[in-house]
């Protein structure tokens, strides 16, 4: 008998996927895997309602694309601390959803806004995938996300996807950060970021482009003070994080720029802490030193939140949310399981909440902790240990 059959060792099950929010008392922070019946479960978003409660909602089924991809949405109850088990809200036989997001209006109404593309099927043609064929639709409701309305197609362009949710601006402007999917052979290299802009809550919208910005995905626009935006985007050429700024509003935008973070090609979340620092949780891996070909890494392996207190000039602070599998080596990161598609907000009592598509897609996982959690403790190194010192 070795070592590790040793009967009487300890042997710790996994955490399971019950939905109940536990404390990690070696780590500082709590986590919950939801419980979905679906293979496939991916591109969470939350939102933290003014009422003090949570809803999550994703996209799962047997595959990214397939006809039996549906919304899901999920419920957190305060009183237990554990999320709802899963339910469809959406289905559609002949379109597939993704990418949604969770806005609650003024009213209070929750809009729940999502891509609806083409699914694979007999007589449509693909050739990468089929996101050029997305439209983008809503389902809303009245009573916190205890049922939805029909869905309703908000922006009927095709080609158009969406990823972070609608947020309403400080002179009460909302914005929906999009991109626009074409039929060509760039494997969505030529996605094309735009802005939505509506000043009648949502009744119209106004389409505002970005200079020069082809292959930068994923919008997130964060507004800093009023007036004052900036907005982080994925790089379809797997190099960085890229940022653009406006000084209007979000009217003009300046060309993007690389920042220092890493990216994979992969889901971003860009928001503001209780502080006023600027956070971006993201994959940080690359395939690239700048923009060439597209690249589609595998690797999406472990998922950081990085803050910047200059605007997302630097971003000299990170922490692990999500360290994986840690398997190292060229030859052994695809043994790694995918972490993935984080979407992060702050709750009414300053916490953090970041939603994920965890291990491999088999599950969506919710992690929070509060700002201090970030960047530790000053000192925690003895001052007797004088190379340190």
């Amino acid at each position: 008998m070795n070592l590790l059959s040793n009967p009487s060792l300890d042997h710790i099950a996994p955490v399971p996927a019950d939905g109940r929010l536990r404390v990690f008392e070696d780590s500082g922070e709590a986590a919950a895997v939801i419980p979905t019946d679906r293979r496939s479960n991916h591109a969470p978003s939350i939102l933290a309602l003014r009422s003090g409660g949570l809803l999550t909602a994703w996209f799962g089924g047997s595959d990214e694309g397939n006809k039996d991809i549906d919304i899901l949405v999920s419920a957190f109850d305060q009183a237990s601390g554990t999320w709802s088990e899963a339910a469809a809200v959406t289905h559609d036989e002949i379109r597939s959803a993704q990418n949604p997001g969770l806005f609650e209006a003024p009213d209070g109404q929750v809009w729940l806004v999502y891509t609806s593309q083409l699914s694979r099927q007999s007589g449509v043609p693909e050739t990468f995938n089929l996101q050029h064929t997305s439209v983008i639709k809503v389902v809303r409701s009245a009573d916190q996300g205890q049922t939805w309305s029909d869905p309703e197609t908000l922006f009927s362009r095709e080609g158009t996807f969406a990823r972070q949710p609608i947020q309403v601006l400080s002179d009460g402007t909302w914005v929906h950060p999009q991109w626009l999917c074409f039929d060509d052979d760039t494997k969505n290299g030529s996605d094309l970021p735009v802005l939505q802009l509506s000043s009648d809550s949502g009744e119209t919208w106004e389409q505002i482009d970005l200079p020069n910005s082809a292959g930068r995905v994923h919008p997130n626009v964060v507004e800093l003070e009023p007036g004052r935006l900036v907005c982080l985007f994925r790089s379809r050429f797997a190099d960085w994080v890229y940022l653009s700024r406006s000084e209007d509003g979000g009217r003009t935008w300046t060309e993007p720029s690389a920042t220092e973070i890493p990216n994979n090609n992969a889901g971003l979340s860009a928001f503001l802490l209780p502080s006023g620092r600027l956070a971006l949780v993201s994959n940080e891996h690359q395939a690239a030193q700048g923009p060439g070909e597209v690249v589609w890494p595998y690797e999406r392996m472990r998922i950081v939140i990085a803050v910047s207190a200059d605007e997302g000039r630097s971003w000299p602070v990170r922490r692990v949310i999500e360290a994986g599998d840690g398997f190292a080596g060229d030859g052994n990161l695809r043994s790694n399981r995918r972490q993935e598609y984080p979407h992060g907000v702050v709750d009414a009592d300053g916490l953090i909440h970041v939603v994920y598509a965890y291990s491999s897609r088999r599950a969506i996982r919710h992690v929070v902790f509060a700002e201090d959690w970030i960047s530790g403790v000053e000192d925690q190194v003895h001052t007797d240990c004088k190379l340190w010192g």
